[in-house]
């Protein structure tokens, strides 16, 4: 499949992005200092020592040293359960412990899953095998949840602990482990551990590991100066660097340039908008009133025509501005004789309306100025089935069989566009060796367009994770390794 937003990975002669924001492991960077974190982590689980914590700031790569913990863990022949979605809470949350290690239980009681996972636990004892639990971003945790760690963790014999426990996440984990009703669970922690941002001639080495290894031969070069400039703008953070550096690429590409120098670096730089994200974060619920919104009414699909009795049309409406001074108000006779109503273009109606959605038009268009669409979105949902998804570009063929609405800011004139869709798949749940019905069809979608190879095991493992990687990549979308709702949609529509 080609996609001409990846023009610029092949112009370098790489055979994939080598700086991807989701978490690669496959390709993992070992520095000193994640050396000891994994040293030393892997040897408190191995030796028992019964409770640990990993924390560190967002981008610091701590999913990723989670899953290479695994990785090790696997290769001892530890028993592990690995949580990486803590959105699961209290009595949910020991099941999916359970359902990891592989103890189906889904209609019991609370005491009844710490039952289950007790004689689970003492019979991988009796066999000498270690048994290690694995959550992540663990600080989203309730407090009853981590309380619920903590009976967990009491779960022992005579002389040592029956299951070995590694919590990860961002530094607020600290800030509720010190609250006073945590205080039993903090005094079971026997090893911390803190993430630290890359030193600087770490980051030169990361850099160059990973284009090496994506198959550069030497046709991306980089300045010595530009180094420092990555490092500056980044401060040693494994995202930010992954960031700047695929921006860095691009530029470079467009430049018609194989030479990343500290001109591309501030270009780059500029190109994201760093320095004012603050800035614009702060003045955005002023600059909504300089929406200019351009509604597109495109191509109905077959279907869609024939049911609502609609052909192809555009309409255009052009927004009033509105007054983005503070202390101003808009004129009063416009408060007063304008109805609410009038307020959203006749375009959203009739985009709403195709699907038979008229009833959520103010709703839409006040998620479209303020841009937060998730209220709406799961209310349209419930009520329908029918899942909002917003692009960055639409294909042929999407646009000949969805109804459209584009819309782009005044101060970032982009276009967006906007449909909705009836999923196929829903995938609530996705890590390694889940097991469901939908992850089947997931497999057979991805080897319809010949991305993943049978069997059709309806169980996630390395072979789908990477398939749904380079699938993700071919359609240009950020490669999370969770099949989203974008994702789920375009395979839908191949």
């Amino acid at each position: 499949m080609e996609d001409k937003e990846l023009e610029y990975i092949k112009y370098f002669g790489l055979h994939y992005n080598p700086f991807p924001v989701a978490p690669d492991s496959q390709n993992f960077f070992l520095s000193d200092h994640i050396d000891q974190i994994l040293t030393d982590l892997v040897h408190g689980i191995v030796v028992k020592k019964g409770f640990m914590i990993l924390t560190g700031e967002i981008g610091l790569g701590k999913t990723t040293i989670s899953r290479r913990i695994m990785n090790i863990l696997e290769e001892k022949g530890v028993e592990t359960s690995l949580i990486l979605l803590s959105l699961y809470q209290d009595v949910e949350l020991i099941r999916e412990i359970n359902r990891d290690f592989g103890i189906e239980s889904d209609k019991l009681d609370l005491s009844a899953h710490i039952r289950l996972l007790n004689d689970f636990l003492m019979e991988k004892h009796r066999e000498n095998r270690t048994c290690a639990l694995i959550i992540d971003d663990a600080q989203n945790l309730t407090y009853e949840s981590l309380e619920l760690i903590r009976m967990i963790s009491n779960l022992e014999t005579d002389h040592e602990k029956l299951i070995q426990i590694l919590l990860i996440g961002q530094p607020e984990l600290n800030d509720k482990l010190n609250d006073q009703r945590l205080r039993q669970l903090k005094s079971r922690i026997v090893i911390r551990e803190e993430v630290q941002p890359i030193t600087h001639d770490e980051l030169k080495n990361y850099i160059l590991f990973k284009l090496s290894l994506a198959g550069n031969t030497g046709k991306t070069v980089i300045a010595n100066s530009a180094f420092g400039k990555i490092y500056g703008y980044s401060k040693g953070n494994f995202r930010a660097v992954n960031i700047l550096m695929d921006r860095c690429l691009y530029v470079a590409f467009l430049c018609n340039s194989g030479k990343i120098d500290n001109g591309t670096v501030r270009e780059a730089y500029k190109d994201l908008g760093w320095d004012e994200g603050s800035k614009r974060k702060k003045l955005w619920p002023w600059l909504i009133g300089l929406l200019a919104l351009s509604t597109i009414v495109l191509g109905y699909s077959s279907g869609l025509l024939n049911r609502f009795g609609l052909s192809p049309v555009k309409n255009e409406v052009i927004l009033p501005k509105e007054d983005i001074e503070e202390n101003q108000t808009p004129p009063p006779e416009v408060e007063k004789e304008e109805p609410v109503e009038a307020k959203v273009p006749e375009a959203v109606t009739s985009f709403l309306s195709g699907y038979g959605l008229a009833e959520f038009a103010l709703p839409l268009y006040e998620a479209m100025k303020s841009g937060s669409y998730v209220n709406v979105s799961d209310s349209i949902f419930t009520k329908s089935g029918n899942r909002l998804i917003i692009l960055d570009n639409v294909p042929n063929h999407i646009r000949s069989r969805y109804g459209i609405l584009s819309l782009s800011y005044t101060d970032d004139p982009r276009e967006r566009f906007l449909l909705f869709w009836k999923p196929t798949i829903q995938i609530s749940k996705f890590y390694l060796d889940y097991q469901g019905e939908e992850i089947g069809l997931l497999q057979r979608k991805l080897a319809s367009i010949g991305l993943y190879e049978p069997p059709f095991d309806n169980n996630v493992g390395n072979r789908l994770m990477r398939g749904l990687n380079t699938y993700q990549q071919d359609i240009g979308i950020e490669p999370t390794g969770f099949p989203g709702e974008k994702t789920l949609f375009f395979l839908s529509n191949e």
